[in-house]
């Protein structure tokens, strides 16, 4: 290196921990390595930036193998090497979210799961921070359901899959994995079996006569390696034993490759089990062939109640192992010990349970319905809590494969609805719709429309809905849902309430912020005596109250709801917790509303600061918390900061939830007034007409957060010379307010405040000041004498006073507001310097929260 070039970055790799160990057996397959590693890395100029390229064959026939044995063999030429089941969509977006917490990334968290799977894809397409890397699709199902998690250039996909039509989706063809060579099987034998020594022709035609038998199917012949290597049988008695149950019969229905040849392997392999060893064998395969945790599956409480031997094998770890370590030497699992999982390969899964299901219904009724007691006794029964997510991320993946979801029992049941409602906590609403509008649908056929659990998940289905954006869609479930729970079970019903509180929102999302208090205020003691005056549930209505509130304008109010919330919630779950943050954000914009602004941006950094501490991603409260961090320094002066604050807020919001989402646009509407108080007044004008469209587009001209982008739009066009059009916009949006609020709310007193300057601008004194003068007596009221509003409500008026001919009663007027602005916390505040300079002082409404 020549001296002053810059020092290389250290390299950082990463090994994911899911990829297999290299198998020393590994045999053949050298054209099919060969091709593959041809097209991944052509020419150093192509080397990362090649189409995903699909292996694909016959399940048991060894993509798997072929794609873990080129992860050893070149990753050295890689910075990471991560390997991702993708037979179902969770399985990928769990692989995704791992994968993001090995890359460090800068705000990376799992609070919002959709979110941050984008940020991992990001990161990959852009080569920062790993330069090169390699992704294992492995075992999936088809190209529509992996297509939207792989990344677009910056390095190399290899995807596993039975699917050989890949070619429309990822532009280009698969490689094609078929049995082994007779010569590839008997090198592999020859491997794994002590007595297949090289050089002796009477075992080379033993082990040539077995690879015909067998098919040349790498896993059958896995497990006859297994099984003479654990016997010491002979060739020659392996295969007439072999040839002697063959006639077991195997489900013409089964959708497996080679059925008979695995199925006969396994039954030979089953024959030399412990009683114990068998039992977990099937009762594994009622699971799910990905990684089953032992946690999972150690459960001495719900152990007593499966049939035995299965109860003495899940009693203790002890056990267990030994149980687990017998089948592992039989090849029938794989065990990671590191992990402390145990896994079944989906072609044994799929063969095991079929033959369990026709030979023994009963039998297989017992092994789901256990498999089931141990998925439901895992639920750590409180999804709201963040030190959940271990064990309900032990158990979501089994959930559809282990047909839990079809279940009648009630603690498997409420399982599922705990899942649904930790996913949409968590940010992954697209997992969580799969799961559970799937599993709504299918209760509704086999529960009924209207049995409790039913609904109990048609609640958090709605809720989600709502969260993803799609309010019509959860306004029309949660209005179905809350008319059967009242006919069916009453309004003191625990889904009932819950329901209630989602009906709320709706009605506030609709702007119907008075009938969504009452709903929900009127309710607050049947709350407090179903579930305990200190209960989360009954936090999160104290919540809802005072969002309604502030959305009111009774800003007092709201921040005693808010204020006994955030007390309540540092003692029980901590100072640092989602809830309690949530508490001090509503209290930050309380305290901002009643013009303590001072304070209001002291609270909002403490959050940031913690969120930041916690190195949360953008998920969907930090996003928010970033635009109140804009506002709250643009009210305390700081308007240099605030509109940088808020074009990144802006910007963040745009790229991750899209510009039609309705945080979005709330964004946006603060934003127009950050551009406006540092005079960039063009941006805010175009930004300010988009904004207006897109209120208007998703909730409709007379929303009231489409009024208060449209007053907010009206100041800039006055201050670019425009009053006419101005004028039209603030009538329209004080028309608005006072007819859903009446004329004293705080938001119908800005747009007069506003429709005031507009007025004067175009001349007409008189009655700017007898608005002004009407406005000035509700603000006294409503806010206070010193608020900020009314200080510039003061200050105005007393020009329209001078300018009708009224110096005495301006000069009063004027006296008193720059006495309430010396009081103030910011004397030095820049609305102060504009009434110095005797300048009309504009206000801006901020959008009401969603």
């Amino acid at each position: 290196m020549m001296s002053g070039d810059p020092a290389p970055r250290p390299r950082h790799v990463v090994w994911g921990r899911e990829i297999p160990f290299r198998n020393p057996s590994f045999t053949g397959r050298a054209r099919v390595l060969a091709e593959l590693r041809e097209r991944l890395a052509q020419d150093a100029t192509a080397l990362l930036n090649q189409p995903p390229q699909p292996i694909y064959g016959l399940g048991g026939i060894g993509k798997t193998e072929v794609a873990a044995e080129y992860a050893h063999r070149f990753r050295a030429d890689y910075d990471l090497v991560w390997w991702i089941r993708a037979e179902r969509e969770e399985t990928i977006i769990n692989a995704l979210i791992a994968l993001g917490r090995r890359m460090r990334l800068d705000d990376f968290h799992t609070d919002d799961r959709d979110v941050s799977i984008q940020r991992v894809l990001d990161a990959l397409r852009s080569r920062d921070p790993f330069g090169g890397w390699l992704l294992i699709f492995d075992n999936a199902q088809t190209a529509a359901e992996v297509h939207p998690y792989i990344p677009r250039g910056g390095g190399h996909v290899i995807v596993t899959t039975r699917d050989q039509h890949w070619n429309r989706v990822l532009k280009g063809g698969g490689i094609e994995v078929s049995e082994f060579e007779p010569d590839e099987t008997v090198a592999f034998l020859r491997k794994r079996v002590p007595g297949l020594v090289p050089g002796d022709g009477v075992a080379a035609d033993d082990a040539l006569k077995l690879a015909t038998e067998l098919g040349n199917l790498p896993l059958a012949v896995e497990h006859a390696a297994a099984y003479l290597t654990e016997t010491g049988m002979s060739v020659a008695e392996y295969i007439a034993l072999f040839r002697a149950s063959a006639s077991s019969v195997v489900s013409e229905a089964l959708d497996i490759p080679y059925p008979q040849a695995v199925a006969t392997t396994w039954d030979l392999s089953c024959a030399r089990l412990s009683g114990g060893a068998k039992a977990l064998f099937r009762l594994l395969a009622f699971i799910s062939p990905e990684p089953i945790s032992a946690e999972l599956l150690v459960q001495p409480t719900v152990a007593r109640g499966l049939p035995t031997p299965l109860d003495a094998v899940l009693s203790g770890t002890t056990t267990y192992r030994r149980a687990a370590r017998e089948l592992a030497r039989f090849s029938l699992i794989k065990m990671d010990a590191a992990r402390n999982v145990v896994q079944l390969h989906r072609v044994v899964q799929a063969v095991t349970k079929d033959q369990v299901l026709r030979e023994n219904p009963d039998e297989a009724a017992k092994y789901r319905d256990g498999a089931h007691m141990l998925l439901a006794a895992s639920d750590p029964g409180n999804p709201t809590r963040d030190d959940s997510e271990v064990p309900y991320e032990r158990s979501r993946q089994h959930l559809v494969p282990s047909e839990a979801t079809r279940s009648g029992n009630m603690d498997v049941r409420r399982l599922i609805i705990n899942q649904v409602e930790r996913l949409r906590i968590r940010g992954g609403y697209t997992e969580c719709l799969k799961l559970g509008q799937g599993t709504l649908e299918l209760w509704r056929n086999l529960f009924g429309p209207d049995d409790r659990q039913t609904l109990a998940l048609a609640v958090q289905v709605a809720d989600t809905l709502r969260a993803r954006g799609d309010s019509d869609a959860a306004t029309l479930l949660t209005d179905d849902t809350l008319a059967r729970l009242r006919e069916n079970y009453g309004e003191e019903d625990p889904v009932y309430l819950l329901c209630v509180r989602n009906h709320s929102i709706s009605l506030r999302l609709r702007g119907e912020y008075a009938e969504a208090l009452a709903t929900v205020q009127d309710m607050l003691p049947h709350y407090q005596s179903v579930f305990g005056p200190e209960d989360q549930v009954v936090l999160q209505v104290r919540n809802s109250i005072a969002i309604n509130l502030r959305c009111l304008g009774r800003y007092r109010e709201a921040l005693e709801y808010d204020s006994d919330n955030l007390h309540e919630r540092e003692q029980t779950v901590g100072p640092d917790a989602t809830d309690t943050l949530r508490s001090r954000f509503g209290y930050s914009r309380d305290l901002r509303q009643l013009g303590r602004y001072e304070e209001s941006l002291d609270a909002i950094r403490e959050i940031g600061r913690i969120l930041a501490d916690k190195s949360d991603a953008w998920t969907v409260f930090r996003l928010l918390t970033h635009n109140d961090l804009a506002v709250a320094l643009r009210r305390a002066g700081y308007r240099e900061d605030a509109v940088r604050e808020s074009v990144r807020a802006l910007d963040l919001h745009n790229s991750i939830l899209g510009p039609k989402n309705r945080q979005s646009l709330q964004t946006a509407t603060n934003a127009i007034n950050d551009h406006r108080a540092v005079e960039n007044l063009a941006e805010a004008q175009s930004l300010g007409e988009a904004t207006v469209d897109g209120w208007t587009s998703i909730a409709g001209p007379g929303h009231p957060n489409t009024l208060a982008a449209c007053a907010n739009l009206a100041v800039v066009l006055r201050l670019r010379g425009n009053p006419k059009w101005a004028m039209e916009l603030n009538e329209r949006a004080r028309a608005g307010f006072v007819a859903q609020f009446g004329e004293a709310h705080p938001s119908s007193l800005v747009a007069a405040h506003n429709f005031a300057s507009d007025l004067a601008m175009m001349g007409e004194i008189g009655r700017a000041r007898e608005i002004g003068e009407a406005t000035l007596t509700h603000s006294r009221k409503v806010r206070g004498d010193t608020h900020w509003f009314t200080l510039a409500t003061m200050a105005n008026l007393a020009l329209d006073r001078t300018g009708d001919r009224d110096p005495q009663g301006a000069q009063a007027l004027r006296e008193e507001a720059l006495a309430g602005y010396r009081d103030s916390e910011s004397p030095d505040h820049p609305d102060v310097r504009l009434v110095l300079q005797h300048t009309r002082v504009n206000l801006d409404i901020e959008p009401m929260s969603d």
